[in-house]
């Protein structure tokens, strides 16, 4: 049995039978993660009608366009719910604009506080930022649990964060074809401080590439990473959700 560590359950109009597949599929938990206030008023609901998922809340780095920062008070209120195990998705993403990095680092480090705060890990966005998220990381006295989520960097970058204390997550884009770089990153990676998510309906792994993505596809990933490594697909599987659960304390 797996979990998966970062999904968009909000995007979905039928989540019944989405969960109902994923557990057929041995995905026995979810964890939703929002990008925005309302996404994460979504996942706070949803993740109370359902007893096997979870949620994190946050603001993207692309979704702050649409916030004050005082909106991120209402953020630090949902993260109180009893199903929330995490503040996120956070952090940098330079790919699409770079004007607002003074923005981004605002709403970032004021998550980061957040969780700080509340007692709660967070999950990091990162996109054509590695260097900037280190050197940010490595300036700051981190005090909460954190994970890069759908890496897509080199060991160089993949080591430092692994000495400021990160989890290392990888989604479908790891089974591609022409992914064999990150996929010797990812068997660089300790067992103890890895984890898998789909990032559906994003991502979706081969041989499902190009299609909406779901959690019951989670099981491709796991079988990919665990090949590269050689190791047993259940004793891997074993590792994630034991990082999981004690990264997200579920």
């Amino acid at each position: 049995m797996i979990i998966d560590s970062h999904a968009h359950l909000y995007t979905y109009e039928n989540i019944d039978e989405i969960i109902s597949e994923a557990k057929e599929s041995k995905v026995e938990a979810i964890v939703s993660i929002s990008t925005d206030l309302e996404s994460s008023e979504l996942n706070v609901g949803i993740s109370e009608t359902y007893d096997n998922v979870f949620c994190s809340v946050g603001v993207h780095p692309c979704d702050i366009i649409k916030h004050k920062i005082l909106d991120l008070d209402k953020i630090e209120k949902l993260s109180r719910s009893i199903k929330n195990k995490a503040i996120g998705e956070i952090g940098l993403d330079f790919f699409y604009s770079s004007n607002d990095k003074k923005d981004q680092f605002e709403f970032f480090d004021y998550q980061i506080d957040i969780a700080e705060r509340v007692g709660l890990p967070f999950v990091v966005h990162a996109r054509d930022s590695y260097p900037e998220l280190v050197d940010y990381l490595s300036s700051r006295k981190i005090k909460s649990d954190f994970v890069v989520h759908c890496y897509t960097g080199d060991k160089t970058i993949a080591k430092k964060l692994l000495d400021l204390g990160s989890y290392i997550s990888f989604t479908g884009i790891v089974t591609f074809k022409k992914a064999s770089e990150l996929r010797d990153v990812a068997e660089y990676i300790p067992n103890n401080k890895m984890m898998i998510e789909t990032d559906s309906p994003y991502l979706s792994p081969h041989p499902n590439r190009g299609k909406t993505n779901y959690p019951k596809n989670l099981i491709y990933i796991a079988e990919c990473i665990s090949k590269v490594k050689k190791m047993d697909l259940e004793i891997f599987c074993s590792y994630l959700k034991r990082n999981t659960v004690k990264f997200y304390k579920l």
